[in-house]
């Protein structure tokens, strides 16, 4: 029987619930009330329940939106908690936030070989809301659940049986021993260690507010949550935990928080020609030429298991960066053959006609700071992240060559139009627009403290003003950082050079250590009005022509639209 994603089949007295919602198993309100349909709707002879999934994850989604749909995931946990008879999770793959809280609230679970269970919600600036601020520190302890829950890192099998996070790990077929483990407790109960003394869950929580206290409102709330777990009884911790939930949802930082998920997931869809190629096997990479970026290039790629070709016009220079070759996978030479059948190449300068020439068939050839019509690259100084050119889908395969073979050196690509220089025109208006404001006389410190409590920091180098001091508050001077670095990705957007507002807001974070809880220079734009933005950057150009305003500005406001209205 299938219903709301939800697949349930009788197996020796055992139900077996599959998540079938494809592709990621997302616990929405259509799944949310099937798991509920077929718990309420067990036969009397049923002896025990197993959740499990199909695909390659248990559930990979995180909502990036508020869902207050029924029913609520508090009351599908809870619903499973109190089951009458016991439930196992089989957990495969991915088990990540609202899956991972589902799991929680069995009364076992079993793993496959190479699962992960994270419960990221801080990175969007949220706690949990199925109970697992209560339920989490039951299991594993206090100072275990608080170091899950602050980082949201993606918990390894071994180490989530360690824990205490997982019950056993499958040696076999993951089902069949789900089934094993569920018809075992239907027999004999499942018994676990004794709670945690009291004064060591307090000292986790002294230990952890010690440790954060600065922290973004998240990190209190879900500390918050953790202590009234112990002091409190589940269904009081259960409405604290709402509590919690709802409050941060609507926080600055948490709207920032997912705004910056929305421009990441925007960022990492190919466009359709491009997600239809078939890219190169990526075994090797070619490195033509000198720059300062080859060498990180070369470090990444061998880390990677890969076997780097690199013509060099000076091998002995490398000794300086340890690449003094040859070694097992880095492999310098003076032979363009070596290079030219690559299915990567990257080259510090156009290659020349030779080299083009002999290229293979869908091959990808990277240009650092690529001249437009090319395929350029640009490595962000985030070492993260870089940014791709591309002409409007062109050569599909290439396109798709480079950007697996970019993923594969831990470099997720940004697609940019004509030149990958999104990153730096931005970054650069922004530190021209602190030189405008050093020159009229705020002094570095009052620069450096308004950027300080923003998140962000004042960049080396700035001259000290030889004027009168002019005390600017806090707020106008980061006003008019922020709205140079908007007003030049207008630019860029009119330019075809950003593909959209929330590409730029992504360069930013992931490339140039933009405040990621801010969301981006577009984010903050929307969200202080584009007439607003206008409005000051014509009075500041009324004493200097660089605050100028954009032309997309005024057609945008022409039009009655946001920024987030060219989201696509």
């Amino acid at each position: 029987m299938v219903a709301g994603g939800v697949t349930v089949e009788m197996r020796d007295g055992i139900a077996v619930l599959t998540l079938d919602h494809a592709p990621s198993n997302a616990l929405s309100p259509t799944v949310r009330a099937g798991l509920l349909a077929a718990l309420q709707g067990l036969a009397d002879d049923c002896r025990a329940v197993v959740i499990g999934a199909s695909g390659s994850n248990f559930s990979s989604a995180l909502p990036l939106e508020p869902d207050t749909a029924a029913p609520p995931l508090a009351e599908v946990c809870a619903a499973f908690a109190q089951s009458p008879v016991p439930v196992v999770a089989a957990l495969h793959g991915l088990v990540l936030g609202p899956g991972a809280e589902l799991a929680l609230a069995a009364t076992a679970r079993i793993a496959a070989p190479g699962c992960r269970i994270a419960l990221p919600e801080i990175a969007l600036g949220l706690c949990p809301e199925g109970g697992t601020t209560w339920r989490l520190p039951a299991l594993v302890g206090a100072a275990a659940a608080l170091r899950l829950l602050l980082t949201g890192r993606a918990v390894p099998v071994d180490e989530a049986l360690a824990l205490g996070l997982v019950d056993a790990v499958a040696e076999g077929p993951l089902m069949t021993e789900a089934l094993r483990l569920a018809g075992r407790l239907a027999v004999i109960p499942l018994v676990r260690n004794a709670a945690e003394a009291p004064a060591a869950y307090q000292a986790a929580i002294a230990a952890s507010r010690r440790a954060h206290p600065r922290a973004l409102p998240a990190v209190g709330r879900i500390i918050d949550c953790v202590e009234a777990a112990q002091l409190l009884p589940p269904e009081a911790a259960q409405a604290f935990e709402a509590v919690a939930r709802e409050d941060l949802e609507s926080t600055a930082e948490a709207t920032a928080l997912r705004a910056a998920a929305r421009a990441e997931r925007r960022a990492s869809a190919l466009p359709p020609a491009v997600a239809r190629a078939r890219p190169l096997s990526i075994d090797r990479i070619a490195l033509v030429g000198e720059a300062a970026s080859l060498p990180t290039l070369a470090r990444l790629a061998v880390a990677q298991g890969l076997h780097v070709h690199w013509l060099h016009p000076r091998p002995q220079s490398l000794a300086a960066e340890g690449l003094e070759g040859p070694t097992r996978l880095l492999h310098m030479t003076s032979d363009p053959a070596d290079v030219a059948g690559a299915p990567l190449q990257i080259h510090a300068t156009p290659p020349d006609a030779t080299l083009q020439l002999e290229a293979s068939p869908g091959a990808a050839v990277l240009v650092l700071q690529g001249a437009e019509g090319e395929l350029g690259l640009t490595i962000a100084p985030s070492g993260r992240a870089c940014e791709l050119s591309v002409l409007a889908e062109e050569a599909p395969e290439a396109i798709a060559t480079a950007i697996a073979g970019l993923r594969k050196l831990g470099l997720p690509p940004l697609l940019v139009g004509k030149r990958p220089v999104l990153g730096q025109r931005i970054v650069r208006a922004g530190e021209a627009a602190l030189v405008h404001l050093a020159a009229q006389g705020v002094p570095q410190r009052h620069l450096a403290a308004a950027l300080n409590a923003f998140g962000a920091r004042l960049p080396e180098g700035l001259p000290e003003a030889e004027t009168t001091p002019l005390d600017l508050p806090a707020t106008e001077i980061c006003n008019r950082w922020l709205g140079a670095m908007a007003n030049e990705a207008l630019r860029l957007l009119d330019q075809g050079i950003a593909r959209r507002p929330s590409d730029v807001d992504h360069a930013l974070v992931a490339g140039h250590d933009f405040p990621r809880w801010r969301g981006g220079p577009m984010h903050q734009a929307d969200l202080r009005g584009l007439m607003v933005l206008r409005h000051d950057l014509r009075v500041w150009a009324a004493d200097d022509p660089f605050w100028t305003p954009a032309p997309l500005l005024d057609r945008l406001i022409q039009d009655g639209l946001r920024l987030s209205a060219l989201d696509r």
